[in-house]
């Protein structure tokens, strides 16, 4: 339609968010295809290299193929199966309700959950390993946001997240924050975002430790004068 307007494509830690008016498609991106393919191309030229130089090629050589074989191309179809299989999330107006699909080339083939939008409780973003509930742990060298759908009886669903650098965290929020406000902005729950808190516990470690301290030099100067 000519007034429609032009989706939105944000990209994610091996997902992409697609923002259409009235559909959110949060999937796994096709350019993490990119690097299991090469790894299996890697894998497929060392099998090939093994079938042809059988009676050609050294032992050595064809041992180097074989491991290179063994190790590169599981690793790469797992990738592959990922990119074509992996689960898709999906916000939709029109039918009121987010769905994980299992995913075939973009085709949702089956469903695997689906909440309606007044079980929402809450869309939030935080840090991986910031609560007990979320997967993953906090890394001091990556910073790992999150978006989480959680739901009116407290079960909570990752959508889909961002990694990043420490120094580039501010990149990654920025990404993650502006899938997860659409998402607000279409099923009309809340959004909670990690400012406030992060805030918190910055001020407490900023105004809480240093007095501590003080007290304790506060303890120890008399007794050192007494000795």
């Amino acid at each position: 339609m000519p007034g429609e307007a032009a989706p939105r494509r944000v990209e994610l830690h091996r997902r992409v968010a697609i923002i259409r008016p009235d559909v959110i498609d949060v999937r796994p991106s096709r350019a993490a295809l990119l690097k299991p393919l090469v790894w299996f191309l890697i894998g497929a030229g060392a099998f090939a290299g093994i079938a042809l130089g059988l009676e050609h090629l050294p032992v050595p050589v064809l041992v180097g193929l074989l491991i290179i074989a063994v190790v590169t191309i599981p690793s790469a179809g797992l990738g592959v199966v990922y990119g074509l299989f992996g689960s898709h999330v999906v916000f939709d107006r029109t039918k009121q309700s987010a769905t994980w699909q299992q995913g075939l080339i973009g085709l949702g083939i089956g469903t695997q959950e689906l909440v309606p939008f007044w079980k929402i409780a809450a869309i939030v973003v935080e840090e991986a390993g910031a609560s007990p509930e979320s997967g993953g742990a906090p890394v001091e060298e990556l910073a790992q946001w999150q978006i989480v759908l959680e739901k009116t009886n407290g079960r909570r669903l990752v959508v889909g997240g961002a990694t990043a650098p420490r120094l580039l965290a501010g990149q990654a929020l920025a990404a993650v924050r502006e899938v997860a406000e659409a998402i607000a902005a279409l099923t009309g729950a809340p959004l909670r975002m990690p400012g406030s808190n992060l805030g918190g516990q910055g001020a407490a470690e900023g105004s809480g430790q240093p007095p501590a301290r003080r007290r304790a030099r506060a303890r120890s100067t008399p007794t050192q004068r007494r000795m």
